[in-house]
């Protein structure tokens, strides 16, 4: 072989090289604050935590990375199992969900487990709670839906289809409201939590179904971003539903077995302190605590 062919082949074989090292990147991007080896770790025990941007449950970046409330369960979790290295990789939820689906020996604080995620995940006790569900409108909008009255979600979607929603990619509500999507399936949907509130603050939707203490999170940093406040408010549905908990959820293996038994032992004492109990209602609105508090004292500490 020529020398111009062996420069040639180099050349090729780097630029080959750069790519595969670049899709990496992109799609799967270490946080390294985290991804650290514990204390008195024992080689070859690793837990991979998979998480994405979704304020207030997962901060990704700014001052803010790491304090949300699914990542403050993590810490108190990693901190427990210090025999074990934890590393973090930030991926788009639908990426977790085909992962694990592939038996990637992945964990995730924040998964709803259902009979479908049962099939290729092992889920935890509960670690956190979804409450209140709303229909996210912009202030200028009330009217518009109000007037709609009983406001149904069911009713939206069957019969006002020219109004513009989203819904995350692989995402778990409750029961009702995912049998309601299911009948009726919104053709738009979305990858991360904050692509969705540009959109509904920028006319590019009419409404969202969500969560109060999320909206109340992006609600305020939008306000922080551009220097205006988020003009959108949350409106009852009828089928509100009651609290939905959520829990770490890691590949059906033996190692995801092992992962949450350990899981499993540590939970009820740390569930029961204060610490917890006030990470568990960051974000929440005040008239929402009663029935959240009433919730966390009886059926969310009690549950398998």
């Amino acid at each position: 072989m020529s020398r111009s062919a062996r420069h040639a082949c180099a050349a090729a074989a780097a630029l080959v090289a750069a790519i595969s090292v670049a899709a990496i990147l992109v799609t799967a991007r270490p946080v390294p604050a985290r991804a650290v080896e514990a204390p008195g770790a024992v080689s070859g025990k690793q837990v991979t935590w998979a998480i994405y941007d979704a304020a207030p449950y997962m901060i990704t970046d700014g001052p803010e990375a790491g304090t949300g409330i699914a990542d403050q369960v993590r810490h108190i979790l990693t901190d427990r199992l210090a025999d074990y290295t934890h590393n973090v990789l930030v991926v788009p939820f639908p990426r977790v969900v085909s992962s694990l689906k592939q038996g990637a020996e992945w964990c995730f604080v924040g998964g709803v487990r259902t009979p479908e995620r049962e099939a290729f995940a092992y889920f935890s006790r509960p670690t956190g709670l979804f409450y209140p569900l709303r229909i996210l409108v912009r202030a200028s909008q009330r009217a518009r839906f109000e007037a709609l009255r009983p406001l149904s979600l069911a009713g939206l979607l069957r019969e006002h289809p020219e109004l513009r929603t989203s819904v995350l990619r692989n995402r778990v509500l409750a029961p009702d409201i995912d049998a309601i999507l299911r009948a009726s399936p919104v053709p738009q949907a979305h990858s991360e939590f904050g692509e969705a509130f540009r959109m509904l603050q920028n006319d590019r939707l009419d409404y969202l179904i969500e969560f109060s203490n999320i909206a109340a999170y992006y609600a305020r940093t939008t306000a922080r971003t551009t220097g205006e406040p988020a003009d959108w408010i949350g409106l009852p549905m009828t089928e509100e539903p009651e609290p939905v908990f959520s829990r770490v959820m890691c590949s059906r293996t033996p190692w995801g077995r092992a992962i949450i038994d350990r899981i499993d032992a540590i939970l009820p004492a740390e569930r029961a302190t204060d610490r917890y109990r006030r990470i568990v209602e960051a974000w929440s609105a005040e008239e929402d605590l009663v029935k959240l508090r009433a919730v966390y004292d009886s059926s969310f500490l009690s549950s398998e």
